[in-house]
């Protein structure tokens, strides 16, 4: 008997943990369904004892029901009703027997789990539980007077069968349920001889129609019971394609500059050089966007539709910094476009200041603005034929050195190439190091004693 309740707790234990498991966060959506259910049942009742002959009884009762998952559910019983029974052969018997029984079952719904259809209207559970009889039996034998028998007591049951019920909308179900009772007692029928023919224990089995009321909280229009587990992930499933095609917005560039279209702020510009929110890139703000600029780090925004600075005079100045806009096309100028007055010696040979030459970023192309600094430098040299000079390139860095050299042999270079310059009176060189003052865009020129 305690072995038998023992296994019969920890059936009901592992039924409610499975179940449990399987709603517990990933089928969280159903969480506000309602899970209570309540109802009435009135029943046929049929005595499987030692009698020849079972006739129907009838019973009535409740029950109540807590759905745990859309599968499992413990569902509690109680009926109150009458067990009829005869014996024909030998010695005539009849018994009825007036009893009362409350059991806890494990219901297991069967049905509502599909891969391939939908949640249907009808569905057929099955269960298997415990609980408790109390009877109280009269037996007659029609042909002995004075000799009936009786019994009156509480017996340990073990309900189990299965049943059909159907849905009808939001609050109503109407089911078919078969349950049998296995009885641990012989005395079901108040019929317990010391005969070769007689059984061990003693059945009964209750048809019952059932209607049950659907409880839940306010907003709460769906049951356990009538949801199907696989709905939710199909649910997900959509989800994640919806969620997927939104993300592949994430991954268009129809402009084809890198940046997606969701974030793009000009998703049909032509140039592929923006910035990250895909605003084209305009370096210099000039105007011109850097695709289309062919001085993209100008440092005057009077360009012209290619982006190249405005040079009215042509003096090497641009117009944007050109104090004198207007000087003679063979005048020098200084960096600033101001006119240059030469003399015939620039200096005192022995003690020359030389002007710096500066280049733009990352570049060692000489930039107009220069050119005036490069003649002058050029006009000293030609004014002193004994005056060397060293050309001196900065870098802060290692990986900076040869951005130095090339920028000082392009000055190199140029003198050469247009003032006739002799290569072998400019040495040329660069320091390097973190404690380099000023600009490292700066080549810087002093008297040689080579």
């Amino acid at each position: 008997m305690k072995q038998l309740k023992l296994s019969l707790v920890v059936l009901t234990l592992l039924c409610f943990t499975a179940s449990e498991a399987q709603v517990g966060s990933y089928f969280s959506k159903f969480r506000p369904s309602k899970k209570w259910s309540v109802g009435l049942q009135i029943s046929p009742t049929i005595l499987n004892g030692d009698v020849d002959n079972s006739n129907l009884g009838i019973s009535g009762g409740a029950h109540i029901k807590y759905s745990i998952s859309q599968s499992f559910g413990l569902k509690l019983n109680g009926d109150i009703g009458v067990l009829n029974g005869e014996r024909t052969e030998n010695t005539p018997y009849e018994v009825t027997n007036k009893f009362k029984d409350l059991n806890i079952n494990a219901v297991y719904t069967l049905g509502n789990i599909s891969f391939i259809r939908p949640l249907r209207d009808v569905q057929m559970f099955t269960f298997f539980g415990v609980g408790a009889i109390w009877s109280d039996a009269t037996g007659t034998f029609e042909d002995l007077a004075n000799a009936d028998t009786y019994y009156k007591e509480r017996n340990l049951t073990i309900p189990f069968g299965m049943g059909l019920k159907r849905n009808f909308g939001e609050w109503l179900d109407l089911g078919l349920e078969w349950r049998t009772h296995w009885v641990r007692s012989d005395d079901l029928d108040a019929f317990n001889f010391p005969l070769t023919a007689n059984r061990f224990s003693d059945f009964y089995t209750v048809v019952g129609l059932q209607a049950s009321i659907k409880l839940g909280a306010k907003g709460q229009d769906k049951h356990y019971d009538w949801l199907n587990p696989m709905e939710t992930i199909y649910a997900d499933l959509d989800t994640l394609k919806e969620v997927t095609n939104k993300l592949k917005i994430l991954l268009e560039d129809a402009d084809g500059d890198g940046v997606n279209d969701f974030t793009d702020s000009e998703a049909e510009s032509e140039c592929d050089k923006v910035w990250p929110n895909g605003k084209v890139m305009d370096s210099d703000g000039d105007g011109v966007n850097d695709c289309k600029d062919l001085q993209p780090f100008s440092i005057s925004t009077e360009v012209d539709e290619n982006g190249v600075a405005l040079d009215t005079d042509g003096d090497g100045v641009p117009n944007g910094i050109d104090e004198e806009p207007n000087t003679a096309a063979d005048a020098l100028v200084n960096v600033r476009g101001q006119a240059v007055e030469m003399g015939n010696a620039c200096c005192d040979c022995d003690k020359v200041t030389l002007p710096t030459v500066m280049f733009d970023n990352s570049s060692s192309k000489i930039s107009p603005s220069s050119y005036g600094v490069l003649y002058t430098i050029a006009e000293k040299m030609k004014s002193c034929p004994g005056l060397n000079v060293s050309a001196i390139g900065y870098t802060a860095s290692k990986s900076g050195e040869q951005l130095a050299y090339k920028r000082v042999n392009s000055i190199v270079d140029h003198l050469e190439a247009n003032y006739g310059i002799e290569r072998s009176r400019i040495s040329t060189g660069y320091a390097s190091g973190s404690d380099v003052d000023y600009s490292t865009r700066r080549i810087d020129f002093n008297q040689s004693s080579k």
